[in-house]
């Protein structure tokens, strides 16, 4: 798959099924289980993900898993994460 974007799944049995990102900010995160509505990642930004989960206390085992980070090629208008400076 040519993976262009990456969906952040915090909780559950599956990515499909269980809890991801909705919204991040450099305060707060909201979840969703809806695939189709996920935020998702370029590549260039998961290391700036990653530090905003973790200063809002996400367990360093979520950060470093390698299932945290799903690859997908599609990403719905509106959901691609924007870094804020």
């Amino acid at each position: 798959m040519n993976s262009k974007y990456y969906i952040v799944w915090i909780e559950g049995f599956s990515a499909r099924g269980g809890e991801k990102l909705l919204t991040l900010d450099a305060n707060d995160h909201t979840y969703t289980t809806k695939m189709t509505e996920a935020l998702r990642v370029k590549h260039e930004d998961i290391g700036h993900v990653k530090e905003l989960l973790e200063k809002q206390q996400i367990a360093d085992w979520v950060l470093e898993s390698p299932n945290t980070f799903v690859p997908t090629s599609y990403a719905p208008k509106g959901t691609i994460f924007k870094k804020v400076d």
